[in-house]
């Protein structure tokens, strides 16, 4: 495809946007404050009553806080110079009607587009051909889009921060999911929106020495415990043998946010699984 036709195209497609920009301007009906006759017009813009003015008579529009409006019209019956003439403020304009379609029997003019001065309350429309009729539209002035609100951020109970592992503990038909740690990488955890939490902990037994590990809260200290050199029966872990019999630890209360983390001191393994507390 040659360079000349690519141009050709992209300024038919400007001019068919420009169009259908133009075309995308909503337009509302505005009643006149004495109409006439009435006649009902379908076409392509909608279906509406058009009016003439009683004899030797102006037609009134109200357009306080409008400023241009839209004056659609067609006639009866060919014309050769048709007009229609506004007074705004004593002031008389002519606008000439130019044909834009034939339909059923109708002659369509093109809209004229009438500029409204600021402060303007009423306008009168004046046409001396009795064959016309008119209807006045105004443009909707489309509501600034705002932004959506941002959805607030919905901040998790209890967030794992890390770990050394998951570990699914099983008990007969059941298993739950347990975070392992050592001591070369603790388990850290959030906890937020003044939750509180416990925690469930057991450690693998590898000889005759007592499973150690400590807390800390936000960075401090808060707790040491040992376990004993108990065994379970009941509770298995793939990869694990020997494991001890469990411990629950029931947390501070959490004002806020706070940040746990617990260490293996002894050097055991040890698996663990925070539980949010019910309110």
């Amino acid at each position: 495809m040659s360079i000349k036709r690519v141009v050709s195209i992209i300024v038919l497609l400007m001019i068919a946007f420009g169009l259908w920009a133009t075309n995308s301007v909503r337009y509302r009906p505005m009643p006149f404050s004495n109409p006439g006759n009435r006649r009902l017009l379908k076409n392509e813009a909608g279906s509406y009553y058009y009016f003439r003015s009683l004899p030797e008579k102006s037609m009134s529009l109200d357009v306080k806080s409008i400023p241009k409006i839209q004056l659609r019209a067609f006639g009866l019956e060919p014309l050769k110079k048709p007009q229609v003439i506004t007074l705004i403020n004593k002031k008389r304009t002519s606008y000439d009607l130019v044909l834009a379609e034939r339909l059923n029997g109708y002659y369509i003019y093109n809209p004229v587009e009438i500029d409204i001065p600021q402060g303007t309350d009423v306008i009168e429309i004046l046409c001396y051909d009795r064959s016309v009729y008119f209807r006045s539209f105004f443009p909707i002035q489309p509501k600034p889009k705002t932004p959506p609100k941002p959805k607030p951020e919905t901040i998790p109970n209890l967030k794992v921060l890390e770990h050394s592992g998951i570990v699914m503990l099983n008990h007969n038909s059941s298993s739950s999911e347990y975070h392992s740690f050592k001591k070369e990488r603790s388990l850290k955890f959030e906890l937020n929106n003044q939750r509180n939490a416990a925690v469930y902990i057991r450690a693998r037994l590898t000889d005759r020495s007592l499973p150690v590990f400590a807390i800390y809260k936000d960075g401090e200290l808060i707790a040491k415990h040992e376990f004993t050199l108990k065994r379970t029966t009941k509770y298995k872990a793939p990869g694990i043998t020997h494991l001890s019999t469990g411990m629950k630890i029931e947390l501070p209360k959490n004002s806020g946010k706070s940040v746990y983390e617990f260490i293996s001191e002894s050097g055991h393994l040890f698996i663990a699984r925070p539980i949010v507390l019910k309110k």
